[in-house]
This record gives structure tokens, C-alpha cells and sequence, in this order.
């Protein structure tokens, strides 16, 4: 993926700054990256690679500053005109140089793009993070030195350090898929929060936000805002455009990863706009979507790609997935691999357009109704545990041992309460949404572009500024049935809005009927594929085909890339789990029980630990 990688060194014990960049550095694995540049400052004791694809320098320097890029700006021009340029072949890392050094970071806000940079001059060396920190980069503050790096690998090659699992983030890994904060599964190795600047000066580290969410939602004056429905579409409408429309000019291949639901639509009915033949890619895990996805693509004269994910090749997916991840990513985001693979040898796209945060933005999900602003703590963490933990913990306790058990049950209450300490919103929803923000929509949507950004770069059109500052004044009753997403594309494009939505079976502006409601308040159906497929021995499975469970149980190459890390000695020898513990996981997923992503997070945890622990 584009990378950058950096080191600083504390005091004369620390590796020289020449020996520490070529350690880390050596990560190319995919050969995709087309360019490298560096700066070493010997004087100031700093050192910086950045690689992407493309041809354009990731470094710039003038006038004693010196700049590293990880990522790309969308709105150019009105930088270029903020900071005096006129000369349009200014790279986007000479233009973020320019506003750092008339500025610093009281105007980071204002970039509009995804990105962390490095900037070193007089005061130090400042490592920044985008707005919303999609992004990953991760960093280390040792006795002798500071590292960061996009990947946690580049830091375990230095010189001293000693590998060890952060067991917090760890037992996050089986409670949420995913890991809190700013944790990564090294122990001492931390995510850079979403806009911070990172300032390492004279020894001393020292963290600064430039930038936080604060809603201005009346969440109690119902009646009083119902009248300022239509002109929120309206300014949503415009934003939607202004950010759509600045990615299609700043890049020349855009592409749309294409699904049956909300977000995707209304990037591609944006995008169409402007470009014909835009290509999308449809992953089929249902038959009814992957039609109204072609459906879609025709409306908009896209070029449409559709791949079977029955017949990926799972495990090569982990071990590429693994190489990339490294751990800190839960391996069922793999999925996407075999797509991106794909599509970075036949269509080269400059950029792919994600939905990354649209449907907490202006959708329903994470959303909680009625509005309440007399919410404990405890009914928070009820909350945030039924949207994001994964598995029910009695599933847990039958199958790990004991100690673990009891560990995950504390990391859990321990995980969310601690979270919530910097959270003082008074509304319920504007508390769960917030807490979202703050882990990356827990780094569950953005796991996904931060697995696939080694052969292709993502952007994020719904994360703009201007849709930010728009999402944090609306009611969140005015999203509910994701009416407020729905009124958009309604009155965006009425022939991409008139296609099925694949949640419902209807247009857009049809709400979903009583059996909608009752069908997801009482999964009927589900309960009854468990049932009849116990009562058959396994034999009748009518469990959905884009059930990883059933694939686990029907398809045995899925089986064996699991079965083959999980049953080895060394797995068992971790004090996760024992033989008799993974036998018993193995027969609740036969005899239907979803308990799939148990066997996934035990599989992720176990590479990571083969990768950096056994091998340290």
C-alpha cells in the first residue's frame, strides 16, 4: 500500500538513522509501488521513507521543511489559492508543506482528503493524521527512540524491540472484531488518533487535536425541526455533489465497489453525473441484490464486474490478508482481497470510492429511537454491546478456557467504559454515534480499504467537511428507516432512487411494510434454518448461501483455511483454547450455531502471534 515509515532518534544507544530507515523500509511485498523518496536529517536525528503508486514525488522540502506523504488532497485549488500557488503542477505534498509553514495546524481542518504526513522543521519533527484518521498509521515511543510506520512490522525490525501482545486488544479482537481506541495488538504500539498532530521535540512526545465532532442536534425539539427535513436533503444534495464531484476531477480512474443498499448508489448516481462507463464491481452473495446492483449499474451506464465469493481461494486470502493486516485487522475483512486483486491488473483504477461512514452519517445504522437524554452508563454499554459485540458470551465460555473467559468479560466492560470517559454527550445516540467516531466506526468499515489499499488507494466523497458539519446538526429521528439516505438519492437522481433497495424490495420512496419490521425484529426465518438443521443431523441447511457458517459447514476449502491454523499445536498452546474447546466450537457451527467468527478471531490472533511473537 502507499507507505510511509519514519524514525527519531532520543539519544546516542538508539540505531543510527540511516540503519533504522533501511530496517524499516524493506516492506514492498506486493511490488505495486511505483515511487520512493526519503529525507535523513543526521543533525536533527530524523529520517522519513514514503512510497505510493504513481510517479509523483510523496517528499517535499524548502526552506529548511521537509514533508513526507502517506495519502493524497482532494480540494487543490482552493489550498493552492489559500497559500498563494498559481502553479498547478504543485504536488499535493509541496501544498500541505506550504499550509503547514504559513499555518501549522490551524487550518488541517480544512484539507479535504485522506492522509497522514511528516513534517519536519525548526521545532521538531509533527507527524499528522486527516481529519478522520482513516487512515492507519502506527507509532512507537521507546527509550531511545520514536518509530512509525504504516505497518506494526516496520517498528518490530528495529534494533531492541521485544514483541509482546497487548492482551486488552487481543481480547477486543474476540469481543468486537475489532480493537479499541488507539490500541494495536503490540504491546506499546499505538494507532494515531484522527486529527492529532504528533509533535516529537527535544525527547518529549506530545499529542494535539486539531479538529472534534460536536453535534448541535436539539435532540428533545422534535416539532420545532420536523419543517427542516427538506432543506437538509436539499444541503445534503449539494454537498453530496461538491464532494463527489471534486474526487471525479482530482482523479482520472475512479471506480465504485457496487452493492444493492444505500451508499454505494448514491456515490455511483453522483459520480455518474459527471462520467460515463464508471466501473463497478458487485461481489454476489445474493442472487435478488447482485440483480438490482446490475440494475443499478445500467441506470447509470457504469461498466459492471461480478465475482462469486463461493469461489475464492480463502486460503490464499488469509495468507495475503495476514501479509497486509499483520494482525490488527479481523481476518473476515479479507473478502474483498480476491476483488481488489483483480481489479489492480485489469482496471488500474486511480482511486476506488467507498462508503465509509455514510450509513452512520445520514443512515440509520448505530441508531437509537426514541431520543433519550436520561440514558445511564450502563444503559450505554447495553447499547454499544448489542450493536457491536460479535458472539454471545455464553457461546465464549463453552469453548475457551476458563481464564480466558473471565479476561474477556472484564476487557469488555473495561474496553467501552473507559472509552466513554472522554464522551459527554447528552443524547443517547449522539453518545453511541460518537463513540463510533472515535474507533474509526470501530475500525469494522475502514478495516476493509486499510486491508485493500496495497494494490488500490480509497477515498471517502461522504466524509467531507461540509457533510460532517451537516450530519452533526441533523435530529437523528429525521434518519430513521434511513429516510433522511433515501430522500437524498430521491432527490438527487429519481431513476437510480426508483431501482429496488435490496433491504426491502421496493424503491426508495416506498417505506418498508409490517413484514419488513416483523421479519428484523423476529428473524423467523433463521431461527427456522437452526432448527430444521438440527433436527437433520446437518443434513438440511437453509441457511442463506452468503452465510459464512454455512460455507464453513458445505465448502471444505473454506473449512481447511481455518482448520488448518486452528488444529495446530501451536495454536492450542496459546491458553485461548484447548482440543476439546475447539471441537466443541467446530460442532456449534455444524449444528447451527453462528459462532463462526469465534474460529475468525482466533485465526486472526494466531497469525499475528506467528508472525511477531514466535518469531521474535
Amino acid at each position: 500500500m502507499p507507505a510511509v515509515c519514519g524514525f527519531v532518534q532520543l539519544n546516542p544507544d538508539a540505531p543510527s538513522v540511516s540503519d533504522a530507515l533501511a530496517r524499516m523500509g524493506d516492506d514492498n511485498e506486493s511490488g505495486l509501488w511505483e515511487s520512493e523518496s526519503r529525507f535523513v536529517n543526521e543533525t536533527q536525528d530524523v529520517g522519513v521513507r514514503s512510497w505510493q503508486f504513481g510517479t509523483a514525488s510523496p517528499v517535499a522540502e524548502t526552506g529548511g521543511l521537509s514533508l513526507a506523504l502517506d495519502g493524497y488532497v482532494v480540494n487543490r485549488t482552493q489550498l493552492a489559492s489559500e497559500v498563494g500557488v498559481d502553479d498547478p503542477s504543485f504536488s499535493d505534498a509541496r501544498l500541505l508543506l506550504e499550509l503547514w509553514h504559513q499555518n501549522r495546524v490551524s487550518r488541517l481542518e480544512h484539507v479535504e482528503g485522506d492522509y497522514n504526513f511528516v513534517v519536519t522543521d525548526g521545532d521538531g519533527v509533527h507527524v499528522v493524521s486527516s481529519r478522520l484518521g482513516a487512515r492507519h498509521l502506527y507509532w512507537y515511543w521507546g527509550e531511545s527512540y520514536v518509530a512509525f510506520a504504516t505497518r506494526m512490522s516496520a517498528i518490530a525490525r528495529l534494533p531492541g524491540f521485544a514483541p509482546q501482545v497487548d492482551r486488552m486488544a487481543m481480547l477486543e479482537m474476540f469481543n468486537f472484531g475489532y480493537i479499541g481506541a488507539d490500541r494495536s495488538l503490540l504491546e506499546g504500539v499505538r494507532l494515531l488518533p484522527g486529527a492529532t498532530c504528533l509533535t516529537i521535540q527535544s525527547g518529549t512526545v506530545r499529542q494535539q487535536r486539531y479538529w472534534d465532532l460536536q453535534y448541535a442536534n436539539d435532540t428533545g425539539a422534535t416539532n420545532a425541526v420536523a419543517t427542516g427535513f427538506e432543506e437538509y436533503v436539499e444541503e445534503a444534495v449539494e454537498a453530496y455533489r461538491e464532494s463527489v464531484d471534486a474526487h471525479s476531477q482530482r482523479f482520472e480512474q475512479i471506480t465504485v465497489p457496487l452493492s444493492g443498499g444505500l451508499d454505494s448508489r448514491t456515490l455511483l448516481a453522483f459520480a455518474a453525473q459527471q462520467r460515463a462507463g464508471i466501473p463497478v464491481h458487485h461481489v454476489s452473495w445474493y442472487g435478488a441484490e447482485a440483480q438490482i446492483a446490475h440494475q443499478l449499474a445500467i441506470e447509470c451506464g457504469a461498466d459492471w464486474h461480478e465475482y462469486d465469493p463461493l469461489g475464492f481461494d480463502y486460503s490464499t486470502m488469509l495468507a495475503d490478508g495476514d501479509l497486509i493486516a499483520q494482525g490488527n485487522i479481523h481476518c473476515h475483512q479479507f473478502w474483498f482481497l480476491p476483488v481488489i486483486q483483480s481489479m489492480a491488473t485489469t482496471d488500474s483504477p486511480s482511486i476506488v470510492l467507498d462508503g465509509y461512514l455514510m450509513d452512520v452519517l445520514f443512515g440509520d445504522t448505530f441508531l437509537i429511537l426514541p431520543e433519550r437524554t436520561d440514558a445511564s452508563q450502563a444503559d450505554t454499554v447495553s447499547a454499544i454491546n448489542r450493536l457491536w459485540r460479535r458472539c454471545r458470551p455464553e457461546l465464549v465460555k463453552k469453548v475457551f478456557s476458563s481464564q480466558f473467559y473471565d479476561d474477556y468479560e472484564a476487557a469488555n466492560a473495561h474496553s467501552i467504559t473507559s472509552q466513554l470517559e472522554g464522551l459527554d454527550e447528552p443524547s443517547l445516540t449522539n453518545r453511541v454515534q460518537a463513540f463510533s467516531f472515535q474507533n474509526r466506526s470501530n475500525r469494522y468499515s475502514v478495516a476493509l480499504p486499510n486491508v485493500q489499499r496495497q494494490y488500490a488507494d480509497y477515498a471517502y466523497p461522504g466524509t467531507s467537511r461540509r457533510l460532517i458539519e451537516l450530519y452533526r446538526q441533523i435530529p437523528p429521528h429525521f434518519k430513521k428507516g434511513s429516510q433522511f439516505s433515501r430522500a437524498i438519492v430521491s432527490r438527487a437522481d429519481p431513476g437510480v432512487a426508483a431501482v429496488s433497495w435490496a433491504k426491502t424490495g421496493r424503491p426508495l420512496d416506498q417505506d418498508k411494510g409490517r413484514l419488513d419490521r416483523l421479519v428484523e425484529r423476529f428473524p423467523v426465518k433463521q431461527a427456522g434454518a437452526m432448527l430444521m438443521l438440527r433436527a437433520s443431523g446437518g443434513k438440511l441447511d437453509l441457511s442463506h448461501r452468503a452465510d459464512l457458517n454455512r460455507h464453513f459447514r458445505q465448502h471444505s476449502g473454506f473449512r481447511r483455511a481455518f482448520l488448518d491454523i486452528a488444529e495446530q499445536e501451536r495454536t492450542l498452546s496459546r491458553g485461548i483454547i484447548d482440543a476439546d474447546g475447539l471441537r466443541r466450537l467446530v460442532s456449534m457451527i455444524d449444528r447451527g450455531w453462528p459462532a463462526l467468527f469465534l474460529l475468525q478471531a482466533l485465526v486472526t490472533v494466531e497469525l499475528f502471534h506467528r508472525r511477531f511473537i514466535d518469531e521474535a
